[in-house]
């Protein structure tokens, strides 16, 4: 319609108010797919990883030195049609509960929170991080409480100094459990195991 009266000699913004469209919608031209190669970078790991959400793949794209956040890169994983429906669960496990025996120096980690109390009554939280095949004791942290963010810390230093282990074992705490957390221990291939709590 609106082509027809600029035909007719009519200029295209009283064209556009005639039949009641916005003068934006004639001069508008679309633009051409952005993000072409960032997007085949994240398909393709999305391939190599096809368990993962988009925040695992953020992670991968900024240890790979890509500037980005995590809001545009869920834009594009939701645009290209990456999106992984989970169901909602109360406890979500990163890793399978498989018991296994450590085969040589880190190839097995284990931490866990003991607790103890201090001469006024107040309660300790102790970190612990031990190398199951030597028993060398890694890390001992002391705190009032700790979040997986300050377990993170612990192992980012550890692991700067020794070395990552292939597996890391732990009960299924919220600090062990929490969604960062599995992210970070993802992308140094540190492979999770799982126990009850109050089991070896």
């Amino acid at each position: 319609m609106v082509r027809q009266l600029i035909t007719a000699q009519i200029r295209p913004d009283r064209a556009c108010f005639l039949v009641g469209l916005p003068k934006s919608s004639w001069h508008y031209q679309p633009k051409p797919q952005q993000d072409s190669e960032l997007r085949q970078h994240i398909h393709d790991l999305a391939k190599q990883h096809p368990r993962r959400g988009y925040r695992f793949i953020h992670a991968l794209l900024v240890r790979s030195g890509i500037t980005i956040n995590k809001k545009r890169v869920r834009r594009l994983w939701r645009e290209e049609g990456l999106i992984i429906k989970l169901k909602t669960l109360k406890k979500i496990r990163t890793g399978a509960s498989i018991p296994m025996q450590p085969e040589y120096p880190n190839h097995v980690w284990t931490y866990d929170f003991v607790f103890d109390r201090t001469l006024d009554g107040d309660t300790l939280k102790i970190l612990t991080l031990t190398d199951e095949c030597t028993r060398q004791s890694l890390a001992l942290r002391v705190a009032e409480s700790f979040t997986s963010v300050d377990v993170k810390v612990v192992l980012q230093a550890v692991v700067a100094q020794r070395g990552a282990p292939r597996f890391i074992r732990s009960d299924n705490g919220s600090e062990f459990i929490a969604h960062d957390l599995g992210i970070w221990l993802a992308v140094q291939d540190i492979g999770t195991r799982f126990i009850e709590p109050g089991k070896p």
